[in-house]
């Protein structure tokens, strides 16, 4: 029996194009905040991202100097691509059609699983090991310079209620610290700011009524706003949390390189080794990369 011809080409067609629109529009909420190509068109098992280092002048202070010398700098950041996959049986010739439609559930269903599975490997890239060297062999693990500790009681705002000692949520404290430490990065481009409910809740009630500070919070807490203090606040409840001590992060946009590419194009087919039960299937690869490692600040906020 023919496989993907046996039922209208524009089903098929409707499935593809789905599955490479949503997630740009919907459910993925860090895929906007970094440097992203999901049409990475070129061959290997990993991509690149080659920088050129600063160039510094020197004082002339003889009447013929010689003439200055030397290379500049040349650095690389890359990541290697891993593949994956998603196929989901289809009742019948009927449901098929339902993948042309961006709003069925079936193809919602699909697309949730895609969109995890990409913020993820985002996040990954923010606090994870990412690889540097001609071949990308050198392992550079996340620098703890750029981390900010859980009971960081830094910069804090006069209003802010905190107790003396121990750890701490998140404050506004630990947002004027991480703007602190980007500003240092002097990488230009948008900032965001990955945070969870947990970590909205505990900046309002740090932050009292009284201070000129609270209904700007409350507006962010509310969804109302998505801006504070130059970053713009992405929620997901996604950021890795262990022993009760979530990693939110703090980033410039270009700091971050994430690409994708299709390995084998969506379609929709009949199985014949499974009682010829439609099927459909996607297989995807892509690879992050943390291309300025002091342009990325992880915020550790207690949620005890």
């Amino acid at each position: 029996m023919a496989a993907e011809d046996t039922i209208p080409s524009h089903y098929v067609q409707g499935f593809r194009a789905n599955l490479n629109l949503l997630p740009q529009q919907m459910n993925n909420r860090l895929l906007g905040c970094v440097d992203a190509d999901l049409a990475y068109g070129e061959p290997g098992t990993s991509f690149n991202c080659d920088d050129i280092g600063a160039s510094q002048p020197a004082p002339v202070t003889t009447r013929v100097p010689d003439s200055p010398a030397g290379f500049l700098e040349q650095t690389r950041r890359g990541g290697h691509f891993e593949a994956f996959a998603d196929g989901k049986f289809i009742d019948n010739r009927d449901k098929a059609r339902e993948l042309a439609d961006p709003s069925s559930k079936t193809m919602q269903s699909i697309m949730a699983g895609k969109n995890r599975f990409m913020e993820d490997k985002i996040i990954d890239g923010l606090f994870g090991t990412t690889y540097s060297g001609q071949n990308l062999t050198t392992a550079n693990t996340f620098p703890a310079g750029q981390i900010i500790a859980v009971d960081s009681r830094e910069n804090l705002h006069d209003a802010e209620t905190v107790a003396a000692s121990g750890n701490l949520g998140l404050t506004i404290g630990k947002i004027i610290t991480a703007s602190a430490i980007l500003d240092r990065s002097e990488l230009e481009g948008e900032r965001y700011f990955g945070w969870t409910s947990y970590e909205k809740a505990q900046l309002l009630a740090s932050t009292p009524a009284t201070s000129g500070d609270y209904n700007t919070i409350k507006a962010l807490a509310n969804g109302q706003i998505d801006s504070f203090y130059g970053f713009r606040f992405v929620r997901t409840e996604r950021m890795p949390v262990a022993s009760s001590i979530t990693k939110c992060g703090a980033w410039i946009k270009s700091a971050i390189e994430y690409k994708a590419r299709e390995i084998i194009t969506a379609t929709i087919t009949q199985r014949s080794d499974k009682s010829f039960r439609w099927y459909a299937y996607y297989e995807t690869e892509h690879a992050v990369a943390r291309r300025y490692d002091n342009a990325v600040v992880q915020v550790l906020c207690s949620r005890v």
